[in-house]
């Protein structure tokens, strides 16, 4: 189990915020980083590491000049080309997490797969591949149903809510629509969850085995889109440890070495569990404040090798910035400088849009109540 010490090069797939934050805690730490964009440039993880490859994922030429200058290669995003880990595997550089994790998590239907072979519940699910397979599908879930395609789609995109549906020529003609609306590929549907709460467990497992989380964060979304993350969720002691021990069954089980995030509904005293991303998360940005050492120093920290950190969050909140606040013009960012208990990150995105994830706002307060009420109160003054 070697152990990479700066100034070591660390490779991230991906030019987005997460890997912007993992470089900036690398460099913060004598490391230096490589990016691969997926073909952007001056992207926001490009523009602050010290290499910006800006090609697509599947580029020969691009993969090759990464895993040359890279000592290990990480991700920040699960649904690119695995031919990155296969070129890294054939010079020798460690890929953490492993490939085969990526690809459980970039595909739902084998997620799911993954998830019931780990023996964490999840909601009862078909997996479709046409109109008539869907029908089935709808008529075996019963009730409202979420369907969503295999493949792609985040912050609510590439999914459809169906209601329920009667048997016969009404399910037939809902299931024909709603494969065309999502795109005639392969699709999973879901029962839907009538869920109370919607939490999320950020998890960290090192080249040991050492296993670190953040507590039990609570998170509420708005169109899809994540809008603010509460740690510590305020839940029953025996909730809570239920949430934090299937995030630490399923770092093991995958044999991660790196991050996982596990979203999960609680419905009553009952948790299940929705999505997986082994990954940073955007629910975990608060811990850059809340912990000691946040999210991304665990995930540098995991996959170069290095001991885990106490990942024990305060009381805090974060809500997010989407591109909607610029409609008008740049929010007032002086009226949120002013309060010494909020901090405000932004991504470096060059172009604002509606639903686009620009930045988020955080606070540590004596109360994750508080810091919520607080946090909020600064985004609305951005735009008042």
């Amino acid at each position: 189990m070697s152990v990479l010490v700066p100034p070591a090069v660390i490779g991230i797939v991906g030019g987005g915020q997460l890997g912007r934050m993992l470089a900036q805690v690398a460099q913060r730490r004598g490391y230096r980083t490589a990016v691969l964009t997926g073909g952007d440039r001056e992207t926001p993880a490009g523009t602050v590491a010290d290499i910006e490859i800006a090609a697509p994922f599947d580029d020969a030429g691009a993969v090759e000049r990464l895993v040359t200058c890279a000592d290990v290669i990480t991700w920040e995003m699960e649904d690119v080309d695995l031919g990155v880990a296969e070129a890294a595997a054939d010079v020798g550089v460690p890929v953490r997490p492993r490939s085969r994790v990526l690809a459980v998590a970039s595909d739902r239907a084998t997620e799911k797969r993954a998830l019931e072979a780990a023996g964490v519940p999840v909601a009862p699910y078909r997996e479709a591949v046409g109109p008539s397979e869907l029908a089935a599908a709808l008529g075996a879930l019963q009730g409202p149903v979420i369907v969503k395609t295999a493949r792609g789609g985040y912050d609510g995109k590439g999914q459809v809510r169906v209601p329920a549906t009667q048997p016969g020529p009404e399910r037939a003609a809902a299931a024909v629509e709603v494969f065309r609306r999502l795109g005639s590929v392969r699709l999973i549907a879901e029962r839907e969850v009538p869920f109370d709460r919607e939490l999320s467990v950020v998890v960290a497992r090192s080249l040991s085995g050492e296993i670190v989380d953040h507590g039990v964060m609570e998170n509420v979304h708005v169109g899809g889109i994540l809008d603010t993350t509460a740690v510590p969720a305020s839940l029953p002691e025996g909730v809570a440890a239920a949430a934090r021990g299937i995030a630490a069954r399923l770092v093991r089980n995958l044999d991660i070495v790196g991050v996982l995030c596990v979203e999960l509904f609680v419905t009553g005293s009952e948790l299940v569990v929705n999505e997986i991303a082994p990954r940073p998360h955007n629910s975990g940005h608060c811990t850059i404040e809340a912990a000691a050492v946040s999210q991304f120093e665990q995930q540098l920290r995991a996959v170069c090798g290095l001991p885990l950190g106490d990942g024990t969050c305060r009381p805090t909140a974060m809500a997010q910035l989407l591109g909607d606040l610029w409609a008008c013009g740049e929010p007032r960012w002086a009226e949120v400088l002013t309060d010494p208990a909020v901090h405000l990150h932004l991504y470096g995105k060059r172009e604002a849009r509606p639903g686009r994830k620009m930045g988020h706002l955080t606070c540590v307060e004596e109360t994750p109540e508080l810091a919520l009420k607080r946090v909020l109160a600064a985004r609305e003054r951005l735009v008042s």
